[in-house]
């Protein structure tokens, strides 16, 4: 699916509410729906990343520049085995670019200014796109995912960005790019019982 299609169907704009505290880096609001081989319906529900602090160091020499993360899961996400919980939340980006992203030649509208929208190389034999929207300069989010993983027992997972309000201290986490690793781990294995924790 081209980039443009992908803007049209998600109709992507959310409005900045409430103020930040110094010790509030703000959030990034997703929804999430999941399939699993074994269950008959959808598992859903909202997801919320949380950016933490770039970690204090002390080495004078280099001044630290990566932040953190951590999720907040909600509604029937909340009841996801451990397991399950972190093979989702090996799908998520928050960093700058990286040699697998590529910027693509359209941007859309997010919170009040214009952002740029950013694809991601996807490895061969896994059925899936992600894309990338730009939240702050120089630091990319994931803002949109769908893949389907046939004889895993996640068979399919679609992730959508509902909007964010972010500190201008928000830096890139240290493990931000998460989810290149991933895909590239979920194409290099054979499917399997049970499910495997990719980040």
């Amino acid at each position: 699916m081209e980039a443009r299609s992908i803007l049209q169907a998600l109709g992507m704009s959310a409005m900045l509410c409430g103020s930040l505290s110094a010790a509030d880096l703000g959030q990034i609001d997703y929804r999430v729906k999941l399939r699993l081989s074994d269950e008959s319906r959808a598992v859903e529900g909202r997801l919320r990343l949380h950016p933490t602090p770039i970690a204090l160091t002390a080495n004078r020499v280099k001044k630290a520049r990566l932040g953190g993360w951590r999720f907040e899961l909600q509604g029937d996400l909340a009841r996801l085995s451990p397991t399950t919980k972190a093979w989702l939340e090996g799908l998520f980006y928050l960093s700058g670019p990286e040699p697998r992203t590529r910027q693509q030649s359209v941007s859309m509208n997010l919170e009040g200014r214009a952002s740029s929208l950013w694809s991601v190389e996807i490895p061969a034999g896994l059925q899936a796109y992600a894309y990338l929207a730009e939240v702050k300069p120089g630091v990319l989010a994931l803002h949109y995912f769908s893949g389907v993983f046939p004889g895993r027992e996640i068979a399919s997972a679609e992730i959508q960005m509902e909007g964010f309000r972010l500190s201008p201290a928000v830096a890139p986490a240290e493990d931000g790019a998460r989810l290149l690793r991933s895909l590239r781990n979920l194409a290099q294995r054979e499917p399997q019982e049970g499910v495997e924790v990719i980040h």
